[in-house]
């Protein structure tokens, strides 16, 4: 009796042992990674969440500028070696709201952006055509500014409709709405030691969606998400259309951005009692870049060109020599250009610790390669519009006397103002070649 009586004993203090040191899977978190996770509120005994966000990124940018040339056989010729390296300091906060809908705000500080030019043979001028006696479109090397300054704000809602963290059978399914908005001094074109503005803005504004979906499966999570990332001219809509909002423009406001991420983050060691977790991300994204209007690796070369073909305002039209003279807008160069539409594909590699409940680190390294496109690439006619609409000023497709020809030159729709022969026809056209980006970022979060 007394045998089985400790038998007994022995059982019942085996059935007391938390079922988590029974069955090992028991102790992985469900909790998603940090692509889908979303900071909760209401939950228990913790009314609100908070995070506080620091990071710092450093990236460098590296690619050659090359000139096209006429010819049976289109070919290009090496002009200069681009670089760019930029340090941002990131701030930013999360807020949770209710369960699984936080608020988010980011600020990205500019510490330094440096962007230089230097030839891939020897120094000089870079001339518009061979024999031209005017000023050069620029001389090499070229060095900007050394720029600073608040860039924009981002303010965002990120909600959860599933979590698996709540509900083992369901994946995560996470969706971020985010506007962006231009802050701090607006960037001039410049060459470095000139004195002008170290402003880094460019004006913009956008809105960007996203849907992220994940799934964990012990000791592995795989993720996918979907995202674009629209923007407009905003506080720089002067820049963009600087004739006004004229019929003839192509482009007036900046690319649009589709991005397709894919990733596994890998769990190799977790304790759910303790809230630690080490975690490998690896993950790849495609984006695609629509052409448009924007800030080229020659905004500051160009913007501060004395070549008189880039120096002279453009008109909506081409003034007739003779004849009557028509009230045609004024379009001075700033600098801006028309860009191709291109693709961009990334790997990361990022390693995150959760060191304590409160405390997380990451840290990333980024390899970025964009294919070569023009980086002037204006059309001439813009043969979606009409030039006998009432929004133009040349009503009824009114005819140059000395040409016979439609004031404009184009034999479908309008010329487009920002048109530069000498920098978008094709022979003359700059694009960029052979780019490569690598980021390192490093991230440190405060939870609440």
């Amino acid at each position: 009796m007394r045998f089985w009586a400790a038998c007994a004993s022995l059982l019942a203090l085996l059935g007391s042992v938390p079922g988590h040191a029974q069955d090992e899977p028991l102790r992985l978190m469900r909790e998603p990674g940090s692509f889908t996770d979303v900071i909760d509120a209401a939950d228990d005994l913790d009314p609100y969440d908070l995070n506080v966000r620091l990071g710092f990124r450093r990236s460098r940018e590296r690619a050659t500028l090359q000139r096209q040339s006429t010819g049976m056989v289109p070919s290009f010729t090496d002009v200069a070696d681009y670089e760019r390296i930029r340090n941002v300091l990131e701030l930013g906060v999360d807020f949770g709201i209710y369960k699984d809908v936080a608020l988010y705000a980011r600020l990205p500080l500019v510490l330094v952006d440096t962007r230089s030019l230097s030839p891939s043979g020897a120094a000089g001028p870079v001339m518009a055509f061979p024999g031209d006696m005017d000023a050069p479109l620029f001389s090499l090397p070229f060095d900007s500014p050394d720029r600073s300054g608040l860039e924009h704000l981002a303010v965002g809602l990120a909600f959860s409709p599933m979590n698996q963290g709540r509900h083992r059978w369901q994946p995560t399914w996470t969706m971020l709405f985010e506007g962006r908005f231009s802050i701090g001094e607006l960037i001039e074109p410049c060459a470095a030691g000139t004195g002008c503005s170290d402003g880094v803005s460019d004006g913009t504004h956008a809105v960007r969606f996203e849907n992220r979906l994940s799934r964990r499966y012990r000791y592995v999570e795989l993720y996918g998400g979907l995202g674009f990332h629209f923007a407009w001219a905003g506080r720089a809509e002067d820049r963009f259309a600087p004739g006004g909002q004229l019929s003839g423009y192509v482009h007036r406001r900046p690319p649009t951005r589709g991005f397709l991420t894919a990733g596994i983050d890998i769990v190799p060691w977790e304790e759910r009692m303790k809230w630690q977790r080490l975690s490998i991300d690896l993950r790849a994204t495609g984006t695609y870049v629509s052409e448009g209007r924007d800030y080229s690796l020659l905004y500051d070369a160009l913007g501060t060109s004395q070549h008189r073909l880039l120096t002279t305002p453009n008109y909506e039209g081409i003034q007739p020599s003779i004849g009557p003279t028509y009230d045609l807008a004024e379009v001075p160069f700033n600098g801006l250009t028309d860009v191709q539409a291109h693709g961009e594909l990334s790997g990361t590699v990022a390693v995150e610790m959760q060191a304590a409940r409160y405390v997380r680190f990451r840290f990333s390294t980024t390899l970025t390669y964009v294919s070569p496109h023009f980086v002037t690439y204006s059309d001439a006619c813009n043969t979606s519009a009409d030039p006998t609409s009432d929004d133009d000023p040349r009503i009824g497709g009114i005819v140059d006397p000395a040409t016979g020809n439609r004031v404009g030159g184009c034999s479908d729709g309008l010329i487009d103002p920002h048109y530069r022969a000498i920098i978008d026809a094709p022979g003359q056209r700059f694009r960029v070649d052979d780019i490569l980006r690598t980021t390192f970022f490093v991230h440190a979060t405060v939870q609440f």
